[in-house]
């Protein structure tokens, strides 16, 4: 495992693992989840890592600025996932300033033609936006120089419907130190964060994330709704993960339908929201079940 920077804040940074040997790998862009904070990082998803590297996918592990930090939130949070997907490119060819050694360990093997992003909980919103940028208009966030574009995109147990979640006040209390995390939530990597984010989130971590309610910001919230579905994606949602979850997948999952988009719904039942990512769990074996043939059809 190699770790190389696509900015100058420390969480600009990705883990980039390889399969043993030569040749040439597909490669899976994982998106941590934490309700788009900095409070949690990459390293929750070092798991899932592994086992798809030991499956023969190259995986590029990312963190992104998120609420809490400089630069989080609204666009940096959007700009920040764009352009670690981007960062593939410069990779492959070696022109990455201050990442040589990755850029040495990763040119002539990753597969850029077959590219998938997998994001949980709100990694798993920025997984499926990261899929939609050839449509995105001029000037939005992420829509300039889409270098690597996604074969496909997965979330797993993902926030969807960002008009819901705000409605819901997600996250309200995610910063309040006396409420009990989730049962196998990983711990935060930055606890020393949570007092800000508390003071962030009045109204929930979508409206910080999008600087406002959706009644406020409703160009912004239009450009992230689960209207804006993407192309050629699968998305996977655990029954059980939360009380929406399932609701918001299946209605992207009809309304991408609608459109002529490529996606399937897989619900797990009794699965919780990190079950997801537990590389032994149903669930995520269900993900890496469906990978060769989605990436298969990607390709056609």
């Amino acid at each position: 495992m190699v770790t190389a920077g696509y900015g100058p804040a420390p969480s600009q940074a990705g883990d980039l693992y390889l399969p043993p040997g030569d040749g040439i790998h597909p490669v899976v862009v994982l998106i941590h989840g934490g309700f788009w904070t900095a409070m949690l990082d990459r390293s929750q998803l070092v798991p899932l890592a592994q086992d798809l590297v030991d499956r023969g996918y190259a995986v590029w592990n990312i963190d992104y600025r998120g609420l809490g930090e400089d630069g989080g939130g609204w666009p940096g949070t959007l700009e920040d996932a764009a352009a670690a997907v981007d960062t593939l490119a410069g990779l492959v060819a070696g022109h990455l300033p201050g990442g040589q050694t990755a850029a040495d360990s990763a040119r002539g093997r990753l597969d850029l033609d077959r590219v998938v992003a997998i994001g949980h909980s709100a990694g798993g919103q920025l997984a499926l936006w990261l899929a939609s940028r050839p449509g995105l208009p001029a000037g939005a966030p992420g829509s300039s120089n889409a270098g690597v574009p996604l074969a496909a995109a997965v979330s797993l147990a993902g926030v969807l419907d960002l008009r819901a979640a705000d409605a819901d006040e997600l996250g309200v209390r995610f910063g309040d130190p006396t409420v009990p995390p989730p049962a196998k939530a990983p711990a935060p990597a930055r606890p020393e964060l949570a007092p800000t984010i508390a003071g962030l989130t009045p109204h929930g971590t979508t409206a910080a994330l999008l600087g406002g309610r959706a009644d406020a910001m409703p160009d912004r919230y239009a450009r992230l709704a689960q209207s804006n579905a993407c192309h050629r994606d699968r998305h996977l949602s655990s029954r059980d993960a939360e009380r929406r979850s399932p609701t918001q997948s299946r209605a992207y999952v009809a309304a991408a339908r609608e459109r002529g988009d490529q996606v399937e719904c897989v619900e797990v039942p009794g699965a919780d929201h990190f079950d997801v990512i537990d590389p032994g769990h149903p669930s995520w074996q269900a993900v890496v079940r469906r990978l060769p043939d989605l990436l298969k059809t990607a390709g056609d």
